[in-house]
């Protein structure tokens, strides 16, 4: 008996032994993989319950997280703020109407809502709503203008490539935004090396031109380019699509979505009979016309994070620190217990090549959104099995269906990912796995990545 006891015990032993080894085990399969060979890597796994590392590896070094970075305005901006607000765009007009004209102006003032005729908000429609409001007024002339204060005032971040600022992951935002700050250009291609035909600019872009470029390619790629500044007038557009389409779109960067706003507006008043005289007019008093209210903030952060939208994540960044992100939000993550020493932030959206975070900051910051926002952030992140966003992680590795939410973020040469982990037994693993420089190709090292999470189920 007493044998059979000391055999039990020692057997129990080695099971514990073993449990608690296995997320070392994982880690230094991972990084002994030939895919990390070349690789800067930063690890960072924490237990939810109590805060403790399950598996760490250079978590305090400061590495490239990409669209990760979104994580942090999306957590502020539901502290600060909280799940139910709102942006306001007001509409007013100056003078007083005789007869159906309008004897002054029609004036919009907004405060940075990043969603007006949005494609990810399509309930949310701002350019036809405001003309019925202005019908409605019984109005049929404008003898003023319709003007959109402070609309085009806006700055980049200093260390956005050159080569992304004109495309549509580069659409700045602006305190006043329209139709995601997008814009498509159509084309038509024949035959490989031929030169793509440009068929249409939809919305309009007014003032801008459009060298073409582009021709036919022997693949299925797209891999066309629109170059320019955000203040240049003439956009070069350069590259190749794939061959034999009647009509194949890109997406470029709204520079000026104040002034496409205004000319799709002046249009579709004119389909109303509605004449837009644009006098200079004396100034005087405003009376509020209509006030739009955006989506919730917690509708416009499950977007920030689900489709990894960079108009949205900087939007939610001016709106909790006015539009100096990197500093206050380092002072806001003090404020949550945060270590902020390792933090260089040029943006809010991580499209920043400059951006540096240490892998143990994003942890930290999840296990204080956990707890404090609960599930009005939590169900934000991409949930495996559910959003595409997750798949390359999951293809391999099936067992993480349902059990894994994260933010994924990536550039050239850079993959990470963070998020949380439900283990087979319940519990809750805070992650964050940074990886820069690798030289394989994306596929293997997201199967590297997803086989070291289902490792920890």
């Amino acid at each position: 008996m007493r044998k059979f006891l000391i055999l039990w015990v020692w057997c129990f032993w080695g099971f514990i032994v073993d449990v608690e080894a296995q997320p070392e085990v994982a880690l230094q399969r991972l990084l002994q993989s030939p895919e990390l060979q070349h690789a800067v890597v930063g690890i960072s796994v924490k237990s939810l319950k109590d805060g403790r590392t399950v598996a760490e590896y250079a978590g305090d070094k400061s590495l490239q997280p990409a669209s990760v970075c979104k994580l942090l305005p999306t957590i502020l901006s539901l502290k600060t703020k909280g799940s139910d607000f709102r942006y306001s765009t007001k509409v007013a007009m100056t003078g007083k109407i005789e007869n159906g004209i309008l004897q002054g102006d029609i004036v919009i003032r907004s405060q940075g809502d990043p969603c007006p005729d949005s494609r990810y908000f399509p309930e949310y429609v701002f350019l036809d709503r405001l003309v019925e409001i202005i019908r409605q007024q019984g109005i049929r002339k404008i003898q003023g203008c319709i003007r959109v204060e402070g609309g085009d005032e806006a700055e980049l971040p200093g260390s956005w490539l050159w080569e992304d600022i004109s495309n549509y992951y580069g659409a700045a935002c602006f305190p006043f935004n329209y139709k995601d700050n997008t814009y498509y250009l159509g084309f038509r291609t024949g035959q490989a090396g031929e030169k793509a035909e440009l068929l249409s600019v939809e919305p309009e872009q007014p003032g801008v031109s459009f060298v073409n470029e582009v021709v036919a390619g022997t693949g299925s790629a797209d891999d066309a380019w629109i170059y320019g500044g955000p203040y240049s007038r003439e956009m070069h557009v350069m590259g190749s699509l794939p061959q034999h389409r009647k009509l194949y779109r890109i997406k470029g960067a709204m520079h000026h979505p104040a002034e496409c706003f205004l000319k799709e507006l002046e249009e579709k008043l004119k389909q109303h009979r509605i004449v837009l005289e644009k006098a200079v007019l004396p100034e005087t008093e405003e009376r509020e016309l209509a006030v739009f209210a955006s989506p919730t903030l917690k509708e416009i952060v499950r977007v920030t994070n689900k489709k990894s939208v960079n108009l949205f994540a900087e939007a939610l960044g001016n709106l909790v620190t006015g539009g100096n992100f990197p500093t206050r939000c380092c002072s806001m993550l003090q404020e949550i217990g945060v270590d902020t020493s390792g933090i260089l932030l040029r943006d809010a959206c991580g499209l920043s090549v400059v951006n540096a975070v240490p892998a143990e900051v994003f942890s930290d910051v999840l296990l204080w959104a956990y707890k404090e926002l609960g599930w009005n952030f939590v169900a934000s992140l991409p949930l495996a099995g559910t959003d595409a966003g997750l798949n390359a992680y999951l293809a391999a590795n099936p067992a993480l269906k349902n059990k894994l939410r994260a933010k994924t973020g990536s550039f050239t040469g850079v993959r990470c990912l963070s998020g949380y982990l439900t283990r087979n037994d319940g519990e809750v693993l805070v992650f964050t796995i940074l990886v820069n420089h690798f030289t394989c190709s994306p596929a293997q090292l997201q199967k590297r990545m997803g086989s070291f999470l289902s490792a920890l189920l």
